[in-house]
């Protein structure tokens, strides 16, 4: 039982040190900052930021008092980092160093609050859980480990689902909103359940590549709001108390649960998940559907068609998602028959629209460097002719809208101190023609064109979303629809009223606003959720996204099928578990007053806050290959994510030697600095042959021994390399320069044999490096396209020893395979070296599986692989292990190889010889012992004809991508 323990705690150090250490990236290098000190939060914000950063101290305080209730702790006071310039809108806590991260600029799919006041709540109490945690931690952990002890514990004992789901719970309890009550973050599950019933709890949290599952966020909302509805708030304060003071027990969540519910996670998960799945099918039971007729293909795997617009009277163009395809833009005709138009950039949520023949939308564009910042692209496509244009509007840009003369792109925009635009640039120069802010600065949703002058819009009010149009002449602005129905997205101009999806009756419905008579009715409600409606020109057929356990399908109906219900004193949708929950805090949070006028800002000082001490361990942990291994460690990573220092001592358990190194990395300007040093002893042997001697001095032993020697070895480096991303479109793109300096001594122990090399030598190694791939789905095994190039030259320039030079091109070609998610890899490499002493460059080149390197003048190498899916198992044994995918992979590998040969040190000839393998690699991609992180585990058999041998080769990886 304790090796299974320090197995698991070794696994979750590994998963968690890759989810603590990471950093998110850097911000521009131009950027001056500036901190807000409160009681409780340092707000570190670029220096344009101060007002919004004024009104978050204010909010923070706030939410502070009464955030941490349910579980019964009040934090200590962390730092929060602005990111104000990214394209991604987002928030986490990291622990290790210890910090949250916000992103500033809000998107589209927001519920009804502000963006920031969002990210308040919900990230604070991942501050409430974490730091509960380390409080109630032995001090003695917190002693050996710094904050990477927390961080540890935190992560292996937790699940995610807890650890987002109470965060979902606490967004929605202390507002008039929350995801709680956000019809499609609920509805994933209730489709699932009654249409195909529950997944067990292992695919359910783990995760699958056959079927679509809902994420951590929806299951852990359900998992922990019903069970504080039904035990008690308490419970889950309990479960971190116990994590906290009981470190080293097996599994203290499930302790606590035997002891409060009777139930361990996975029978609590299939309890609170039969109940809903019985109450979700007594309620479809009155779910009665109008005539309806399916248009879009039956899918093999989980598929969804949105952003849904009519070409012709019997086509449509739709934008589809899918397990087993990258998404992209296609055709639809009424047959079900679908064509591809093409695979677009990253889009941003809800920011697709579509008039006559063209197709507009807004995507995302990384700044080549830095990764905290990046733009919005227009692009316009028509259709029919393939004709494209596209543009960069001044700020981030959200929900383009083509004008009816076409001359027009209406957009939703942020600029980097969260000012709010609806903004119209002209087509096709992107030239500003009008730009509008409202009074209070409102965010903006989904603007459809009323008109030439007029544009109906979604305001986001303190009281809710409400639908409102703007005079671009006259800038009047004007509120429409000044009653609460819920969420509101999808606005669609139809004759004299607007149509728009709303959650007033608890699922994503459709609605009609008449604009004359101004009344409201339903116009169809869905069994599960619906959005994108899309009326054909005569406006007699209605096209919707409507929603199953399979995805979004396409269906139509005819208008004179729809019952359209007017709303009038029709009460709004109650949501029963949000509204349990809430009765359990301290009620809604009230962010309307909030006095900036308290806090002093002072200068945040980069150069004085290069070193953040934050961990250490009896152990050395290289933060960037997360190996560990025996020796010890201190790391820093400053709050900015620019600078990192590892200093340590590592001891080599084979050798049985220890050295000291140091790695520094500097990511604070354009280029990127690594410095690195190591030093110590290192040790080998040699054969001796002893001999025995009688006493007349003849032989009458002789043994051939190795003796172990040692010498000292001290390496110094230092790189600097830039990583340009210029990825757009549907392809990553990664451009790295890299030059880099090492400096290696060689000094003698007593040990040492007289001939081993002692001196220094010095090295040059220039590199270019150019990766392109095309954006993966789910179940690919590799990308359907792709090349990696790469470029390696060293050599000696300086130093009293002459290393030689070594040459390097290689590059790896992907192509698609013969079904789809099958692919193929082709490697192809030419390494030149040439040495001019007994020192010489190790091999850089790839070899074919199976053999050793040896030294060469000259290599050529090839590879080839085929890989594929052999099937989805899904099998669970236990806790142990979750196999979800089985992968094979055929693979041939060749190498040609010319080099010298040495007899007594001296080149006595030339050989010329080829190498080659091939064989079998077989892998699963599984969860151990239920920590999210997949790892893909398995052998290689490789054949070696010209030895006629077989190696057996274990693999292993994580994927640290999927926390």
């Amino acid at each position: 039982m304790k090796k299974l323990f320090l197995f698991i705690l070794f696994t979750g150090f590994l998963v968690v040190s890759k989810a603590q250490y990471f950093q998110t990236g850097q911000d521009p290098a131009y950027l001056k900052w500036r901190q807000i000190n409160t009681k409780n939060f340092q707000i570190i914000f670029p220096d344009y930021y101060e007002t919004q950063a004024q009104k978050l101290a204010v909010v923070m305080e706030k939410v502070y008092l009464v955030g941490g209730k349910t579980l019964n702790y009040k934090p200590k006071k962390i730092s929060i980092i602005l990111h104000t310039q990214t394209v991604k809108s987002n928030g986490l806590v990291a622990w290790a160093p210890k910090r949250v991260e916000l992103y500033t600029i809000p998107h589209q799919g927001i519920y009804a609050q502000n963006w920031v006041e969002q990210l308040a709540i919900h990230e604070f109490r991942h501050v409430v859980q974490i730091d509960k945690v380390n409080s109630e931690l032995p001090k003695i952990l917190k002693a050996i480990f710094g904050e990477q002890g927390t961080a540890l514990f935190f992560g292996v004992y937790v699940p995610w689902w807890f650890i987002e789901g109470d965060a979902v719970v606490i967004e929605t309890a202390l507002s008039n909103s929350g995801r709680g009550r956000f019809p499609s973050f609920l509805m994933e599950h209730k489709a699932l359940a009654v249409e195909k019933g529950n997944y067990k709890y292992d695919k359910a949290y783990n995760d699958s590549y056959k079927n679509y599952v809902p994420d951590h966020y929806q299951l852990g909302y359900y998992m922990v709001g019903a069970t504080r509805e039904r035990y008690g708030a308490e419970l889950w304060n309990s479960v971190l108390d116990r994590v906290g003071k009981k470190p080293l027990s097996l599994n203290p969540l499930n302790k606590v649960l035997k002891q409060k519910t009777g139930l361990n996670k996975v029978q609590l998960y299939d309890s609170i998940f039969e109940d809903l799945r019985n109450k979700w099918i007594e309620e479809d039971k009155t779910f009665r559907p109008v005539n309806f007729e399916v248009i879009s293909p039956v899918n093999n795997t989980y598929s969804s068609y949105r952003y849904n617009h009519w070409l012709n009277d019997t086509t449509l163009v739709t934008f589809k998602t899918a397990l087993n395809e990258t998404p992209s833009f296609v055709k639809i005709n009424l047959n079900g028959n679908e064509k591809r138009i093409i695979t677009p950039g990253i889009i941003f949520n809800e920011s697709v629209n579509c008039r006559g023949e063209w197709l507009v939308w807004s995507e995302q564009i990384a700044d080549a460097r830095w990764e905290h910042s990046g733009k919005s692209l227009i692009n316009l496509l028509n259709v029919e002719n393939k004709h494209n244009l596209s543009f960069f509007p001044e700020f981030t840009a959200f929900a383009p809208s083509i004008s009816p003369d076409f001359n027009s792109i209406a957009v939703v925009e942020s600029n980097f101190s969260n000012d709010f635009f609806l903004s119209v640039y002209q087509v096709p120069n992107g030239k500003l023609l009008n730009r509008f802010q409202t009074e209070h600065n409102n965010y903006l949703f989904s603007p459809e064109w009323l008109n030439e002058k007029e544009i109906a819009v979604i305001v986001l009010l303190p009281q809710g979303k409400r639908i409102a149009k703007l005079n671009l002449e006259s800038k009047q602005f004007e509120i429409l629809l000044d009653k609460d129905y819920g969420e509101l997205k999808n606005l669609r101009i139809i004759n004299r009223s607007i149509y728009f999806v709303g959650s007033h009756s608890g699922k994503d419905a459709l609605y009609r606003f008449d604009l004359v008579n101004k009344t409201v009715f339903q116009v169809y409600e869905p069994r599960f959720g619906l959005e994108s409606p899309a009326f054909s020109s005569d406006g007699k057929s209605l096209v919707l996204s409507d929603y199953t356990s399979d995805g979004f399908r396409l269906i139509k109906i005819q208008q004179n099928n729809l019952n359209e219900e007017e709303i009038t004193n029709l009460p709004k949708q109650k949501y029963l578990l949000a509204e349990s929950l809430a009765k359990q805090e301290s009620g809604v949070l009230d962010f309307t007053n909030t006095d900036t006028s308290q806090y002093q800002s002072g200068k945040y000082r980069k150069v004085a806050h290069l070193f953040n001490f934050h961990s250490w361990a009896p152990a050395a942990v290289d933060e960037v290959s997360y190996e560990i291994t025996p020796g010890l460690s201190v790391m820093s990573q400053n709050k900015l994510g620019t600078a990192h220092l590892n200093l340590g001592y590592e001891w080599n358990t084979t050798e049985k030697t220890g050295n000291f190194f140091g790695k520094y990395s500097y990511k604070g300007w354009y280029p990127i600095f690594d410095f690195d040093i190591n030093t110590g002893r290192n040790a080998s042997e040699f054969a001796v042959i002893e001999r025995t001697k009688n006493s007349f001095g003849e032989i009458v032993k002789q043994d051939t021994v190795f003796k172990r020697f040692t010498w000292v070895n001290t390496n110094v480096g230092a790189d600097v390399r830039i990583p340009f991303n210029f990825s757009r479109g549907k392809y990553s793109r990664l451009l790295q320069p890299e030059v880099k300096y090492e400096y290696t001594w060689y000094k003698h122990n007593s040990s040492t044999p007289d001939g081993f090399f002692e001196g220094n030598f010095q090295s040059f190694t220039y590199r270019l490096y150019f990766q392109q791939f095309l954006r993966r789905s789910a179940q690919d095994v590799y990308p359907n396209f792709g090349f990696v190039l790469d470029g390696i030259y060293r050599h000696t320039p300086t130093g009293n020893t002459d290393l030689g030079m070594l040459r390097l091109a290689q590059t790896t070609i992907y192509f698609p395979g013969f079904k789809p998610n099958h692919g193929i890899r082709i490697y192809a490499s030419s390494q030149n070296k040439n040495n001019t002493g007994g020192v010489g460059f190790s091999e850089a080149i790839r070899y074919p599986r199976g053999w050793g390197k040896i030294n060469t003048n000259q290599m050529v190498s090839l590879a080839s692989d085929y890989k594929f899916p052999v099937f989805y198992p899904e099998w669970s044994v236990g806790g142990l292990v979750y196999l979800k995918r089985v992968n094979a992979s055929i693979f041939a590998d060749y190498g040609h190889l010319n080099g010298n040969i040495y007899k007594n040190g001296e080149v006595t000839g030339i050989f010329k010889t080829n190498i080659s393998s091939y064989g079998i690699e077989l892998t699963g991609d599984a969860n151990f012992l239920r920590f999210y992180a997949p790892v893909e585990i398995g052998f290689r058999s490789s054949y070696l004809p010209e030895t006629k041998n077989i190696y057996l080769d274990f693999l292993f990886s994580i994927n640290f991508k999927s926390l």
